[in-house]
């Protein structure tokens, strides 16, 4: 199989150039003020299908699994215009990049048996290289012109890095000046005046990020090393250290564990302290608890990796394993608790769904002990991409809105105002069944209704901006004003 390198990039620079200045082209219509319309999909399999032709283009054979980290990027793409929640719409961009990483990264990996701690080390630097690379279109641009023989002016290269410093220090200094003097300030505006763009200077910054993070990722991922050495022995200490280490936490987690099940789950009352009910004790503890869960997560992945294979200190581990498996099914159902006497937020939905995701990654910690060849990370990025997918797609605001509508007797001003305004516009149409329980002057409210969805109306949205629950919300309007 091929490798990738940044002389082949280079030796491709007009095939590679040509094809990012037409993703920077679509990126610029896809995005440009539209970062939750219908063309954002658009721009993801665009992305997908640009790291494809490269890769053919340098002769790497594409593996099956990167059309499932495609396939996940699609559907994050896919559920972005379905909804007006900025929470989603920022952590889907995250996870696109990250499933876009991560499979970059295997196509250019050819054992495919890397470790955790490997794969988080390979996307971080490949984080890095591609930042590093920003520069590397117009670098790669002068070295291709040099190979092809064309002769470079010697006041070239000096003259764009004085440029480049001088840029770079009048960002400091230019605002001191205008603060300093208000006539300079004057004919500073008058000056700048002069190179207003507008729009024009936005479509064209916004094609020149396009062009530059594309070119940049592709420099970056074909200057990545990540080939295993040989020479490079893997740390392994003394299994005794990590048996006294975890053994003491075993002990003291087993304990906790077997309280959690007798006066938790069990409702084992008797045992509780004085002046203290049932409900506090339940509701008290939560952060706490989530806390420890993730420190053994991370606990038991560096046990596993630094200390020598030992089948005590698996048992152990396992034990460790287990019991954070009981506080987080403890910390869920404390929650659950608190939801049932105080209703849903966002929050507490997100809070309920880590601990599930948590869960379930304990599971795969527990299956890398036994087995030493399992590959963790993939089934990590598997829960994840699968569980936030389907988070994503689930409209949170939405639901939390309809559960807490169908739960609440009476809706206070402050509940109202929080449902309006404290959510996306995926609430807009729950907002008119809730206004069936409000407390107060119905005229009142018939003012404040016709308000928010007057300004709903209002809300601009185009056939390339269009979105899927801001069309909802604008349809909920439409029907209530009539």
């Amino acid at each position: 199989m091929e490798t990738l390198s940044v002389s082949k990039l280079e030796e491709n620079y007009l095939y590679t150039g040509c094809m990012c200045g037409i993703y920077g082209f679509i990126f610029t219509f896809c995005l440009y003020k539209n970062l939750s319309g219908v063309t954002f999909p658009v721009i993801v399999a665009v992305t997908i299908a640009t790291a494809f032709m490269f890769l053919k283009r340098m002769g790497i054979t594409v593996k099956k699994n990167f059309y499932i980290y495609a396939a996940g990027m699609l559907l994050l793409g896919i559920s972005t215009p379905l909804t007006m929640s900025k929470f989603f719409h920022f952590f889907n961009w995250i996870g696109i990049i990250l499933l876009f990483m991560s499979g970059m990264i295997q196509q250019v990996n050819e054992q495919g048996n890397w470790s955790f701690q490997k794969y988080i080390v390979s996307i971080l630097m490949l984080a890095g290289k591609t930042i590093a690379s920003v520069c590397d279109p117009l670098i790669h641009g002068i070295r291709y012109r040099k190979k092809r023989g064309k002769k470079e002016s010697r006041y070239f290269k000096p003259i764009i890095l004085g440029c480049a410093c001088a840029a770079g220090l009048l960002v400091i200094v230019l605002p001191l000046l205008v603060y300093s003097d208000k006539i300079f300030a004057v004919f500073f505006g008058r000056f700048t005046g002069w190179f207003r763009f507008g729009a024009e200077l936005g479509v064209i910054l916004t094609f020149l990020a396009g062009y530059i993070l594309m070119y940049a990722f592709l420099s970056g991922i074909s200057a990545l090393n990540i080939k295993e050495k040989e020479n490079v022995k893997q740390l392994s200490l003394n299994s005794v250290t990590g048996i006294t280490f975890s053994g003491i936490l075993a002990v003291i987690y087993v304990f906790y564990s077997a309280i959690q099940i007798l006066f938790l789950f069990l409702r084992f009352e008797s045992g509780l302290p004085e002046s203290v009910t049932y409900s506090q004790y339940a509701h008290a503890g939560f952060w706490q608890l989530l806390a420890v869960s993730i420190i053994n997560f991370i606990t038991v992945l560096i046990c596993v990796s630094i200390f020598e294979e030992n089948r005590i200190l698996k048992i152990i581990l396992m034990i460790i394993s287990v019991c954070t498996c009981i506080m987080t099914l403890s910390a869920a159902y404390r929650m659950i608790l608190y939801v049932r006497a105080y209703h849903l937020t966002f929050l507490r939905v997100l809070v309920l769904w880590f601990l599930g995701v948590l869960l379930l990654i304990m599971v795969g910690v527990m299956l890398s002990i036994i087995r030493k060849k399992f590959q963790l990370f993939k089934y990590i990025m598997v829960v994840l991409a699968v569980c936030y997918i389907a988070l994503s797609f689930a409209k949170v605001d939405k639901l939390t809105a309809q559960y807490n509508v169908r739960h609440w007797d009476q809706i206070s001003e402050v509940d109202m105002m929080h449902l309006m305004f404290a959510n996306s516009l995926d609430t807009a149409p729950v907002v008119v069944q809730a206004a069936e329980k409000a407390v107060g002057d119905p005229e009142y409210w018939d003012g404040r209704l016709e308000q928010y969805f007057q300004w709903i109306q209002k809300q601009d949205m185009s056939l390339r901006t269009w979105n899927f629950s801001k069309a909802s919300a604008k349809e909920a309007a439409a029907e209530y004003l009539r």
